[in-house]
């Protein structure tokens, strides 16, 4: 603060001592020597002013806004850290879920499979015990129908020799003898 003091005296001195000789001069005022001290004076005026405004003003005011800047941008992360930690929580639980739905669909597939085979076997194995009955029907009527045939046969054969037989002798043998005869 002496120092503002001693500047102040100085440059009034100075201004009293140029102020005589510049009355004459033309010419850009700011270049004349005698104003020189007053520039000065007002220029360190001016720029205490400006300095103390801007010191007790402004500075605080942006330290302020700096610091207000600072736990906005730290609450910011701290949200944003929160919810990456949300979102890769709801991100492994999606993993989790998504390994276990893929396990059970390839349980309810190999199951299904499973099912499906076992039915197609008892299904092949009902068909071919139908089918056995259906050929064990079939060869007793073919047998069945063979006896009858060979009976119907030997009864036509038989009752074709006797017409032959009563044709040609008197006497007609009985149905065995003729039987013995002809096998």
């Amino acid at each position: 603060m002496k120092i503002l003091v001693q500047i102040f005296i100085l440059l009034l001195s100075s201004h009293t001592i140029f102020a005589a000789e510049g009355q004459g001069s033309t010419g850009l005022p700011q270049m004349d020597i005698t104003t020189f001290p007053s520039q000065l004076f007002w220029l360190v005026i001016t720029f205490t002013i400006l300095y103390i405004f801007m010191w007790r003003v402004v500075i605080p005011k942006l330290s302020t806004t700096i610091e207000e800047r600072k736990d906005k941008i730290s609450n910011d992360i701290n949200e944003a850290e929160k919810f990456n930690s949300e979102a890769t929580g709801i991100h492994e639980k999606y993993e989790e879920q998504m390994s276990s739905a893929s396990q059970n669909a390839s349980t309810i597939i190999s199951e299904s499979k499973s099912q499906m085979n076992e039915y197609f076997e008892n299904l092949k194995l009902e068909n071919e015990k139908k089918i056995e009955e259906m050929i064990k029907k079939s060869q007793e009527m073919i047998k069945s129908r063979e006896k009858e045939s060979i009976n119907e046969v030997r009864n036509a054969t038989l009752e074709t020799v006797k017409e032959i037989i009563v044709k040609y002798l008197d006497k007609t043998p009985n149905d065995d003898e003729i039987l013995k005869k002809l096998n």
